[in-house]
């Protein structure tokens, strides 16, 4: 599997769950909530095959600061068991904060997903 269609398979998986997931980076004017496909650091290359068989990928998570606290943990699991049946992960972390970036008049929710992808990519 290529890293492409890694993120064709999360796009596909995420829709089908009824996830709103994105590959540009949200704005003001983005429909929440939103999962934000974000950039990747291609870790590890095999001098034999040329293929990636290690990819650390971070996903960010948005919506409202007005979700209550219960709504808003649920959303981070269900993002977290949809990418579960696109691939295994090595390691996934997650960090939640209150996110000014998009709009300071009105803060976000914010939960950033690091994932470390193992396999032939």
């Amino acid at each position: 599997m290529t890293l492409s269609e890694w993120y064709e398979d999360v796009q596909v998986q995420l829709t089908a769950d009824g996830l709103n997931p994105v590959f540009v980076q949200p704005d003001a004017k983005s429909t929440l909530p939103l999962v934000f496909v974000n950039v990747h650091v291609d870790a590890d290359m095999s001098s034999k095959t040329g293929t990636l068989s290690s990819v650390g990928q971070q996903i960010d998570i948005y919506d409202s600061i007005d979700t209550p606290p219960a709504e808003w943990e649920d959303f981070v699991r269900k993002v977290k068991w949809s990418l579960s049946k696109v691939t295994r992960w090595q390691s996934l972390t997650a960090s939640n904060s209150i996110d000014t970036s998009m709009s300071e008049s009105k803060p976000l929710h914010r939960c950033m997903l690091l994932i470390t992808l193992e396999g032939d990519y």
